[in-house]
């Protein structure tokens, strides 16, 4: 997932995955749910603003203190910087401001979210392989029968350690005992080439599952490319 100041907030707080501001197709909707949705877009709007600001602010006192930190190791002299009480200042401002407006974006999409879902498509759902952590990326899961097609954003290929990304990886579905992951290159395999199809053990939970995924993957990638294998898939089954 691309790096939203507005979702990324949301994602840390609730764990839940927008890939857009779904709320703004609600403004003009007439109905109270437009009120709840309106004040989201406002709250989001000054969000992203502040977080802008204060990002500009942090990168220009990092310049600064880096070329004074230069000026201090290469001179053993340092005059005072003229405007890093001011920087200091604005710093301090904009992050009470960005602590205040997170909350806001929260509370308000909280009270959106009572009354919308999270995807416009319910065979359509994303979600945080780790979870509260976007960081780590996203994965798409696309309704495929009693299973969910996985497949892994640029993020989440990059945290875990894939050599591609926005291709299937597996697919999890429900167990007795919570989730069952299955790695695959393809859904095709799983009828037509059931070699190239790894069984993963069980896990607890979708995200557990996914994950189980996404190591299973990156092991793969980082072990076996180099055998000669990858063009193919056929690979050895590996510890999970």
């Amino acid at each position: 997932m691309s790096y939203d100041p507005v979702l990324t907030a949301i994602a840390v707080a609730t764990n839940d995955v927008l890939t857009d501001h779904l709320w703004r197709h609600d403004a003009a909707a007439g109905d109270p749910v437009a009120d709840i949705a309106v004040a989201l877009h406002r709250a989001a709007y000054d969000f992203t603003l502040t977080a802008r600001q204060l990002t500009e602010t942090l990168h220009r006192l990092r310049q600064h203190c880096t070329h004074h930190l230069d000026t201090l190791t290469c001179y053993a002299t340092l005059a005072r910087p003229h405007s890093l009480d001011a920087d200091t200042l604005r710093l301090l401002q904009l992050l009470e401001r960005h602590e205040a407006g997170r909350d806001a974006v929260v509370t308000a999409y909280g009270a959106w979210r009572k009354h919308r879902p999270i995807s416009a498509d319910p065979l359509i759902r994303h979600l945080l392989p780790a979870p509260y952590n976007p960081r780590h990326g996203m994965v798409t899961l696309g309704a495929d029968g009693d299973s969910w097609i996985v497949v892994p954003d640029r993020v989440a290929a990059e945290a875990w350690g894939l050599a591609t990304s926005g291709t299937v990886i597996g697919d999890i579905r429900p167990h007795p005992d919570g989730w069952q992951p299955t790695a695959y290159a393809d859904p095709a395999h799983r009828a037509q080439q059931p070699h190239l199809v790894h069984q993963l053990p069980a896990a607890a939970d979708e995200a557990t599952a996914c994950s189980s995924l996404l190591r299973w993957w990156a092991a793969r990638d980082r072990t076996l490319w180099h055998d000669g294998a990858g063009a193919t898939g056929e690979h050895p089954v590996l510890p999970a």
